[in-house]
């Protein structure tokens, strides 16, 4: 999955519909209903919703 932040093509996957992107230090997945969302990975580790304009 290509980064919608930053565009980096080399994201990591963490499980079925979860991808992370080292680059930019974000987590992504697809809900079921098609809508993507954003958490910004925190320094120790917890995640925060990121929403775009």
């Amino acid at each position: 999955m290509k980064c919608p932040i930053c565009g980096n093509e080399d994201t990591g996957k963490l499980s079925k519909s979860r991808y992370f992107c080292s680059n930019c230090f974000i987590e992504m997945f697809w809900s079921k209903t098609s809508e993507l969302h954003l958490f910004k990975i925190l320094e120790d580790g917890s995640t925060s919703p990121m929403h775009l304009a």
